[in-house]
């Protein structure tokens, strides 16, 4: 059993990604509506599994054992999931739309984990755990119903990015069922090394093809938040993520995934100058409620 200044390590890492998390979409918005989303993603990525794929190497080379060719193929499936299409809808989102609710409803993913888990893993839901995801479900409702500025000029389509957002929480979560297999036959740090790099590269082609732009115009400010968003949020971040579920486990680190609706709302709110009803404050608490009542048994 570890000590306990060992698991305070973990608890304080668990907490730090998830605030480097929640900078997310507030970082994008600063970024400025000229800059394409298909560009910041594909970079983000491809920074970030850069970052991570030393770490995949030496778990690779300490199990002795290199990837094989045949597995490839569907790691980069998974990156194309998760970076050309869930990733890519919420920078999307955040595009034509208000950084918080973005957050927010992306951060409602693990609804959409545990729908996905039940019908392509066959995994039994428990009592807590529909309740939970039913009560999620409804703040998800509460939160669209209580916009008021769905016709506001300062965004460019705010019922649209509403629309981009629950696309990317319905396929990120998708894409977290699917990668379950892989992160225990792969690893965590292998996985999300090879799949964000095969994932940007897939989405770089993409933009050569479609005539996206390939590269930021360049300035000190938006160098740094690209970097920041690659070094820091895709690639630390998640590096710190997972070595706190190894300390503390899967379950409890989930527990700080809660904070970054909240975390995230607020920045906007106060950097942004973005606002939320009340109707939507309580909408986010009862998403965070329901998403902790569906972990509920996980955790004891």
């Amino acid at each position: 059993m570890p000590d306990k200044p060992s698991l305070t390590k973990y608890h304080i890492l668990a907490a730090l990604a998830i605030v480097v998390y929640s900078t997310i979409e507030l970082a994008s918005k600063y970024l400025g509506p000229g800059v394409s989303p298909f560009t910041i993603t594909a970079w983000r990525f491809l920074i970030g599994g850069l970052v991570i794929l030393p770490f995949a190497l030496l778990q690779l080379r300490k199990a002795r054992r290199a990837l094989k060719l045949a597995e490839f193929p569907a790691l980069v499936f998974l990156g194309f999931l998760n970076v050309c299409i869930s990733m890519l809808l919420l920078q999307l989102s955040v595009h034509f739309g208000k950084a918080s609710l973005s957050a927010v409803l992306v951060s409602s993913n693990p609804l959409f984990v545990s729908i996905f888990a039940y019908l392509l893993l066959r995994e039994k839901l428990s009592l807590f755990q529909l309740l939970g995801l039913a009560l999620a479900l409804a703040g998800v409702a509460l939160l669209i119903l209580g916009e008021g500025e769905l016709a506001a000029a300062r965004y460019l389509n705010l019922p649209l990015s509403i629309a981009l957002g629950l696309g990317a929480a319905v396929t990120f979560g998708f894409y977290l069922a699917l990668a379950k297999k892989s992160l225990q036959k792969h690893g965590n740090a292998l996985t999300n090394s090879v799949s964000f790099i095969g994932g940007a590269i897939l989405l770089f082609i993409y933009n050569i093809i479609a005539r996206k732009p390939l590269f930021l115009d360049f300035s000190w400010q938006k160098a740094g938040i690209m970097l920041y968003l690659g070094v820091m949020v895709s690639g630390i971040a998640y590096l710190m993520y997972f070595e706190a579920m190894k300390g503390i486990g899967a379950a409890r680190t989930s527990v700080y995934f809660f904070l970054k609706p909240v975390i995230a709302s607020l920045l906007a709110v106060l950097l942004l100058a973005e606002t939320l009803s009340i109707l939507q404050i309580l909408a986010i608490c009862v998403i965070v409620s329901g998403l902790a009542l569906s972990r509920f048994q996980r955790a004891k």
